[in-house]
């Protein structure tokens, strides 16, 4: 089974006294077809995690792993070995307006996704990920600023899943959004999860949210991780005093005194 994996990983910005350690010593595994679910407030240090994950943040020290080798190598060879590793690994951002080109169309912010293929079956497969996020293939012919900001969310998510990624990575997809459509795309996340095998790890600052996803949840606070768990077994027995904080702070899924 696939797995992505950080161990032991580091992440520090600055150097000498002005650095500022934004992972610390942090260990976190996301397997294919399961969904991890990372949570913390503003600041902990997830959105850094899931930056270095795939390159985007700079790995001071620990390790990123695929399948148990090493991701962030070094040499020619090992660069193209990295970028195969990492093809399989996508990332969906916070803003879905700010990551999509606003002068291309969605069909051709899609199709970059995409390898090999003649211009016809492109386009088809253009419509088929259209319609795997419940979007009318029609769409493809439109401008980013044409869709509403889940619309947007979800031609992010196509493409995204162009990629035939094994691992997909969420990262606070649903904030941006307004409250009314924050369901309708987790939604479609846990539907799309269920019916390609994707392996998720969705990254939040609502318990909530995460827990109506994820098989396992993981907390991060100050940049260490304080506590991982099966989502119910987390939620039911939580151990660190700052999950139990933040459990206390969403009175639907807080524990009994």
């Amino acid at each position: 089974m696939s797995v992505l994996e950080a161990r032991d990983l580091v992440v520090r910005f600055g150097t000498g006294g002005h650095a500022v350690t934004a992972v610390d010593h942090v260990s976190l595994a996301v397997a294919k077809s399961s969904v991890v679910g990372l949570v913390g407030e503003s600041g902990s240090g997830k959105s850094t995690l899931a930056r270095a994950l795939v390159g985007l943040a700079p790995v001071s020290s620990g390790e990123v792993r695929w399948d148990g080798e090493p991701v962030l190598t070094t040499g020619p060879r090992g660069r193209r070995t990295a970028r195969d590793r990492r093809r399989r690994v996508q990332f969906v951002f916070q803003d879905p307006y700010a990551s999509l080109n606003p002068r291309m169309s969605v069909g051709s912010s899609i199709a970059e996704g995409l390898s090999g293929g003649g211009r016809s079956a492109r386009a088809a497969e253009v419509r088929r990920l259209l319609e795997l996020v419940r979007l009318d293939p029609d769409s493809a012919r439109l401008r980013p600023r044409q869709l509403s900001g889940g619309q947007r969310q979800r031609v992010a998510i196509a493409r995204a899943l162009a990629a035939r990624p094994e691992i997909l990575i969420a990262d606070e997809i649903t904030s941006a959004l307004d409250v009314s459509v924050q369901g309708a795309v987790l939604n479609l996340l846990r539907e799309i999860q269920r019916e390609t095998g994707v392996g998720v790890l969705f990254i939040s600052h609502n318990l909530a949210v995460v827990r109506y996803l994820a098989d396992t949840i993981a907390v991060m606070h100050d940049g260490r991780l304080v506590e991982s768990a099966p989502a119910e077994e987390l939620i039911e027995h939580p151990s660190d005093p700052y999950t139990r904080r933040l459990l206390a702070a969403v009175p639907s899924i807080r524990p009994e005194a």
